[in-house]
């Protein structure tokens, strides 16, 4: 501030330096008698500043505070449209109380749903598509542990609802089912040219480096020793450890036939893996699961997030 010797002056025995102190020396006494000075253990003045006598001013509209998510932030999940987190526990704090109930119904990705839940509200998320509600379930058993409770209303719960999944909306059963087995949807299941690739499921390869098993999804009833040879050339020009052919119906003895001559991966945990896997509705809800060494969830969120550049109980509907 400068020099300012009309505000240097000696008091219970602290002089400031040149630029004095802050206010005048009668101010100074005022504040001292109102028990606000504070005095630190090598006799530094402080002053106490009490929320009822300094008000401040009230939030804008502009949350100019709150940073976009960058391509690089950890919270970046690749859905087109996601909001920071901080945005949504600011919103949700200030317009409802713990316990309340928080209703998203367009609710993308889930941060609404985080938020709330984060916060201590019950919570209610809608979303029209499965390729939204797998990102979610994945979101909350990551962030909140498998022990979350909540309730999801209008996915496959049998192979009878898979299967009418599958014949009525082909391209929602895709999502459902890549998500289903811990996949992540061919570019965050943007739509385009898949190159004969619905999804990845990542995995830890040799050297912890992650590797990625390339998904082919075919929803209809008519699967035939053809498309298990396409994905077979898919996983060789990719140079895929490891394919898997996801049908909703059971496989031909020629197809088993085509997928076994793929041979095997060796993995790095010492075990081998069929190359090329034919995987069924009824097999996932025996509770089987494609075979691929460690699961890196993780990686699959780092990988969307690129491909995507540009004890509370909850339902998902």
């Amino acid at each position: 501030m400068g020099a300012r010797p009309n505000l240097v002056y000696e008091f219970n025995g602290f002089t400031p330096g040149a630029a004095g102190w802050r206010m005048t020396k009668d101010k100074l006494e005022a504040l001292d008698r109102a028990g606000d000075l504070y005095w630190t253990s090598n006799g530094q003045p402080r002053r106490k500043v009490r929320p009822k006598d300094e008000p401040g001013s009230s939030i804008d509209n502009l949350w100019s505070d709150i940073e976009a998510i960058g391509s690089q932030a950890q919270e970046r999940l690749g859905y087109p449209t996601q909001k920071p987190l901080a945005l949504l526990e600011r919103i949700i704090a200030a317009s409802s109380n713990e316990g309340d109930v928080v209703l998203d119904p367009f609710c993308g990705c889930g941060t609404a749903v985080d938020a709330a839940q984060k916060l201590g509200r019950q919570w209610i998320g809608i979303d029209v598509t499965h390729l939204s509600i797998g990102l979610i379930e994945r979101r909350m058993k990551d962030r909140y542990g498998e022990d979350l409770a909540y309730q999801v209303i209008g996915t496959p719960n049998d192979l009878a609802s898979a299967e009418k999944l599958a014949s009525e909306e082909p391209h929602q059963f895709q999502y459902w089912i890549t998500q289903a087995v811990d996949g992540q949807p061919y570019q965050g299941g943007r739509k385009g040219a898949d190159r004969g690739i619905d999804g990845y499921l990542y995995f830890t390869g040799h050297d912890r480096k992650t590797e990625a098993a390339i998904i082919s999804v075919k929803a209809g009833r008519n699967v035939g020793v053809a498309m298990v040879r396409d994905l077979k050339g898919v996983i060789e020009r990719e140079k895929s450890p490891i394919g898997i052919f996801i049908c909703a119906v059971n496989p031909t003895r020629e197809m088993e036939r085509e997928a076994a001559a793929a041979g095997v991966y060796e993995g790095a945990d010492g075990r081998t893996y069929p190359r090329l896997q034919i995987f069924t509705l009824a097999e996932y809800f025996r509770g089987l699961r494609p075979k691929v060494p460690l699961l890196d969830r993780q990686a699959a969120y780092k990988k969307a997030a690129r491909a995507g550049d540009e004890g509370k109980q909850g339902s998902l509907l």
